[in-house]
This record gives C-alpha cells, structure tokens and sequence, in this order.
C-alpha cells in the first residue's frame, strides 16, 4: 500500500512538471554555467489522516548563465529517477531560459504526458512503451515586441531520462515535424519572455528588499507578466518573511527569505501556488534551499538542497 500511493505521488509529481517544463528555451549551452546547485526530491501523500513519504525519489539541477555582455540565463532539470523512484516511474522535464537584451530565447523539453488524473498517470505506466516514447519540446523567441513559439514532438525507442537531456535535444534539434502547431503574440510593454527569467526577478527583488529593509520588507503587489506559448501568465510574490536561522532537512541556515508564489493564467484565471526559501545574503544570495509544491490537500512534493544528490 506505501508503494502505491508513493507510485501516485510520483505520477502526480509528472503532472506538475509537465507545465512548467514546457516554458522554456533553445541553445542553453551558448552562455557559459556561472553557478549550479542541485536538489534532492521527496514526495508525500496523505491517504487518509497520516503523511506518508519517500526520501530521494528524484531530483532537480538549476544553472545559473551569465556573460559579460549582460547576457543571462537560468536551465532547470527535474523529475523523478527511474533507478530510484517506485515502479521505476520516469517523468521528467527541462526548462533553459536565455536574455540579451531585448532578446530572449526559450527551450523546453518534457515527455509527453497527457494525463489529467492520478488514475489516467497510473494507466499510462502500463502502457508506456507501445509504440515508442513521445516526447515534445516548445522552441520560442521574443523581443520587445512579439513572442514566437513552436511545438516539436520526436518518438524514441528507448525510454529516455534527464540523463539524456543533450542527445534528446540534438534529436529536437534535427527534426522536422509538418504537424508542429506554431505561434505568435504581441507583447505589451513590460512583458517577461519566461518563468524561470520572472521568479528570478521577484527573488531577486526580496534579496535586494531584506538588504535594505531587514525584516520590514513588504512584497509589491504587483504581478509580474510573462508569456508562454501565446498565453500571459501573472507571477505573484504573495507574502515572505525573513527567517534569521532555521534548520531545514538537518541543515542550519541563516538569513534566508520563505516566500509564497502565486502563478495565475490570465486566460482561464487557473491559480498555481508554491513556497520556496532562499538565501539573501552570502553564497546562498538567491539561491532556494527548500521548496514546497502542494497542489492538492493530499499530494505535496518537496526539493531541498543536497549537493550529495545523485541526481
């Protein structure tokens, strides 16, 4: 019975990667890894009264890119570890965001999953593997003015994980696909070209904010606005306070922020929510520590800072 639910939190963890990890951006490689962390995953269910978990089933790598020109850029890869996750569940995905300017360029690849149920992710386990794998990558562009964005969808026959992310992306790269659906948008003034590039910003906002103001910083209650393939999303940061020490995953941290977010598409008016802590002075200035991803009252998945992780 643990096996099970865990095998569903995973599958459910898939789920949630799966909107993220299609925001993102191509040539990830063209701006030199200024800084990199890595995260260990847990996901918890919570079947009836009682949370039950399981430690280490997955992962994530964030790179910080940066260039002297001004150029900057953020790559994240994350999901779970076939080696290691219940049923050797493989869902995963990849976001890389790249700025010059007032240029930008996005990538994001993530295998392909239509699921929008435990029970439909359940399902699909059993019948991976017919017919190949699918995975599907979204390649865009945006000035100041216009974001351009393509779908392009590749079939193996292996089942590839986040290990493989460069061939899978030279795969991307390399195909043609007539079906691929494409568009484009008109950007209102102010209009961030991604996710990752927004959250950045708003972290980025607070370390800057507690510097100046300690504890007496006060979140703005502005949303900041980004687009992603032809749909405008507004990036909140809701609430955060200033933690001067506190023991996260047997770890002492000091001076670290625990900030609330909130994402809400302006088309369905569909709210995400989600909790990161990150440092805001020293070697940790903007990097998160922990983060908790809680979509539903049963289901939590969590990343904490782990260096060690194999992932």
């Amino acid at each position: 019975m643990f096996t099970k639910h865990i095998v569903r939190a995973v599958c459910v963890a898939g789920l949630l990667i799966a909107p993220l990890a299609a925001t993102s951006q191509a040539a990830g490689t063209e701006l030199p890894v200024v800084s990199e962390h890595r995260y260990r995953m847990l996901a918890k269910v919570r079947p009836l009264l009682f949370w039950i978990s399981k430690d280490d089933v997955g992962g994530a790598k964030v790179s910080w890119r940066g260039s002297e020109d001004g150029g900057f850029g953020l790559d994240l890869l994350i999901g779970s570890d076939p080696r290691r996750a219940p049923r050797q569940i493989n869902k995963w995905g990849y976001i890389a965001e790249q700025v010059r300017g007032t240029d930008a360029r996005v990538l994001g690849v993530m295998k392909q999953s239509n699921e929008q149920t435990v029970a439909d992710a359940e399902k699909a386990l059993g019948a991976e593997g017919k017919g190949g794998y699918v995975f599907r990558a979204i390649q865009g562009t945006a000035s100041n003015r216009e974001a351009r964005a393509g779908v392009t969808t590749v079939r193996v026959e292996r089942d590839m994980t986040y290990r493989d992310i460069d061939p899978l992306i030279a795969l991307v790269n390399g195909a043609t696909d007539p079906t691929a659906e494409n568009r484009s948008v008109a950007l209102p003034p102010g209009t961030r070209p991604g996710f990752l590039v927004t959250l950045s910003e708003l972290v980025k906002q607070s370390v800057e904010g507690y510097s100046k103001q300690a504890s007496a910083f006060s979140p703005s209650k502005q949303p900041l606005t980004y687009v992603y393939f032809g749909t405008f999303y507004d990036l909140s940061l809701r609430g955060s306070e200033l933690l001067k020490t506190t023991t996260i995953d047997g770890q002492r941290y000091t001076n670290v922020a625990r900030s609330d977010f909130e994402i809400k598409n302006r088309s369905t008016g569909e709210t995400t929510r989600f909790q990161l802590t990150y440092g805001t002075t020293g070697a940790l200035a903007g990097v998160p520590v922990h983060a908790i991803y809680q979509p539903k009252w049963w289901f939590e998945v969590q990343l904490f800072l782990d260096e060690r992780s194999a992932f």
